[in-house]
């Protein structure tokens, strides 16, 4: 049976007043990349279940991501390089409509079981290029690891669904199929996105090429992009974005028109 889920839009906004006014703890629910804590005068890194107070300064590397949840139930999330007072990552920020239409979009796609289910054969009907004995050896275990991820998350066991569809990623490069590595990819960031977790739904979709999604690859940089420009990397969103537009990747008349505002709106 599947959970009920709050969009993550209302998780990130849906920020207490205290944020904004006094230090709260904090704690990483999430990490990946090279990102640290100015802990006196000196770094140190972070890890998965640290915690500390939204005073603290912390510092990103290049393509990094940190998802911070704090007391109540919200989460942050930033994946851009810089230094930042957590504090000022805590309050709520006005998104432009373009941003807010599409993230809402992909938040109900991750929550719709059936739309997920629907979008496996796309990709996989567009990757057998091959041959079919790749499928007879090495391709097999991804193939399984997949599966076995997919029932995960149709029983709504959303977080060993993502790690299984990540753990299917890597069994796919292994096995040199790009496309199931990217199909991998895309269900493990619905599955993310489905348990709130935007940061984890980045990491997917970071760890495969758009290009090898074959029939998804237009959504699958429509996302990425959506995650980018949330989460603190808009110039990246805006380059992904151009690129797919003028190789026209967006069949969806729907989808070529977000495509199009979300690339207006990150203009400078």
């Amino acid at each position: 049976m599947r959970k009920a889920i709050r969009p993550l839009s209302a998780v990130i906004l849906t920020l207490f007043a205290a944020a904004t006014a006094a230090a709260v703890p904090v704690s990483v629910s999430y990490v990946e990349g090279s990102v640290q804590l100015q802990s006196g005068g000196t770094w140190r890194n972070l890890d998965f279940g640290d915690s500390f107070d939204s005073a603290q300064t912390v510092r990103l590397g290049a393509k990094a991501i940190l998802e911070l949840s704090v007391r109540g139930g919200a989460t942050v999330v930033i994946s851009g390089s810089g230094n930042y007072l957590v504090d000022t990552l805590l309050k709520p920020r006005q998104e432009p409509s373009a941003l807010a239409n599409v993230a809402g979009k992909l938040e109900r796609l991750a929550q719709s079981g059936s739309k997920q289910e629907s979008a496996v054969a796309g990709v996989r009907g567009s990757s057998a290029d091959s041959g079919s004995l790749m499928w007879a050896g090495a391709g097999v275990e991804a193939e399984a690891a997949f599966e076995a991820a997919r029932t995960a998350a149709q029983e709504g066991r959303l977080a060993e669904a993502w790690t299984g569809y990540m753990e299917a990623r890597e069994l796919y490069d292994d096995a040199a199929d790009a496309a199931g590595a990217a199909r991998s990819a895309w269900h493990a960031s619905l599955a993310a996105l489905a348990q709130n977790s935007g940061g984890k739904a980045l990491a997917a979709l970071r760890s495969a090429r758009p290009d090898d999604a074959g029939a998804l690859r237009g959504q699958y940089v429509l996302a990425l992009a959506t995650l980018n420009a949330r989460f603190g990397a808009p110039a990246e969103a805006k380059e992904l974005l151009e690129a797919a537009l003028a190789r026209g990747w967006f069949d969806d008349p729907a989808k070529l028109a977000d495509a199009q505002a979300l690339a207006k709106a990150l203009a400078p």
